[in-house]
């Protein structure tokens, strides 16, 4: 039955809150489905939620129903809501489920919000000199060579430069071509995204931003899930799941298979693999003893979600201003090198 068309993970969490507040206030859900059916103004995402009161109304349980749309309703989502249907606390758990999703939208806007001004940098840079050394450039040069004199060796290696530039300018749109796809987002499961994922578990502090964003993700799931009954093994199956680095997720899986195999703890196994940093490991131990895991891992999320944040301020604060000198640099390269034979001519002439 899946057929999503421009729906957004976004409309999905203000379903969720939608759902949860009717359902709290007492409105049956199958009423609860057609005010929110009646209220939705993008049109696709309305259609489903028409099909979701369809399917209940001929009897279905709301979690049967949303498993139609596994892109929109995962593994995760549909654990819940089937937990919260069994316990006849299908409101509560739709809060959780919509504070969480909050949580971790909010996480995404600020890494994608923290990387757009830096992208755009490099972007107009990239461009700006492409396009001097490509198009400009080569009719600067016709009239300097026609000066008949002796040229300073930086706009020597100017000229140079933008000649390789200009005659191998479609190479070099390919070249970028190849460069973005390969380094592009590849499919979950893919052997380009485990790459990659191996790739950025590798590089200094790219390593640790994305290691602490993948705990925060980890970290707020399985406590999500706990504190709503499942099985310390069934969330942690589900939150190594949520994870977005293929690489710790094949980690944290062989760390799922020891503990059903040795019957170990999740804190032992993890210090034993060295996946996660201590703090996390001893605040995992503390959970365990004292029977309160789904505490320790909150604690742990929110540790690390102010980690995320300062790594995403002190990146801008120094990454910026560096993109910035660096074009400045680049650009009053060319300005100086094409200045300077003129500022030559003009010294003799005065001579």
């Amino acid at each position: 039955m899946e057929r999503v068309y421009g729906v957004r993970k976004r409309d999905v969490s203000v379903f969720t809150y939608q759902l949860a507040s009717l359902t709290r206030a007492g409105v049956p859900i199958l009423r609860a489905l057609s005010l929110i059916f009646e209220q939705t103004e993008r049109r696709g995402f309305a259609q489903i939620v028409g099909e979701l009161r369809d399917q209940i109304r001929d009897g279905k349980a709301l979690s049967e129903a949303m498993s139609q749309y596994p892109s929109l309703f995962d593994t995760l989502y549909l654990s819940m809501v089937r937990s919260g249907e069994k316990a006849g606390v299908l409101d509560e758990v739709l809060y959780r489920l919509a504070e969480y999703r909050e949580r971790e939208w909010e996480l995404r806007q600020k890494v994608r919000n923290a990387l757009t001004y830096p992208l755009l940098i490099i972007s107009v840079g990239v461009v700006s000199v492409f396009v001097i050394l490509t198009f400009f450039l080569p009719r600067v040069i016709t009239l300097l060579e026609e000066m008949g004199q002796s040229l300073p060796r930086s706009t020597k290696i100017l000229i140079e430069v933008s000649r390789f530039v200009s005659g191998h300018w479609l190479w070099f749109l390919i070249t970028l071509g190849f460069i973005l796809i390969a380094f592009g987002k590849g499919k979950p499961g893919s052997r380009k995204k485990w790459v990659m994922d191996a790739i950025r578990l590798h590089i200094p502090f790219v390593r640790r931003f994305t290691r602490a964003e993948e705990i925060v993700r980890f970290a707020r799931t399985m406590s999500l899930l706990l504190k709503n009954g499942l099985h310390v093994y069934e969330s942690l199956e589900l939150a190594i799941d949520t994870l977005n680095n293929d690489l710790l997720k094949e980690e944290l899986k062989e760390v799922s298979r020891e503990i059903v195999e040795q019957g170990s703890t999740l804190s032992e196994n993890l210090k034993e693999k060295g996946i996660f940093p201590n703090f996390v490991v001893n605040m995992l131990a503390v959970g365990e003893e004292g029977g309160r895991l789904e505490e320790s891992l909150e604690e742990i999320a929110h540790s690390y979600e102010r980690e995320v944040e300062q790594m995403i301020k002190m990146s801008t604060s120094l990454l910026e201003p560096l993109l910035i000198l660096v074009v400045g640099v680049v650009v009053g390269f060319i300005v100086y090198a094409l200045l300077l034979p003129i500022f030559n001519m003009n010294m003799g002439i005065a001579r």
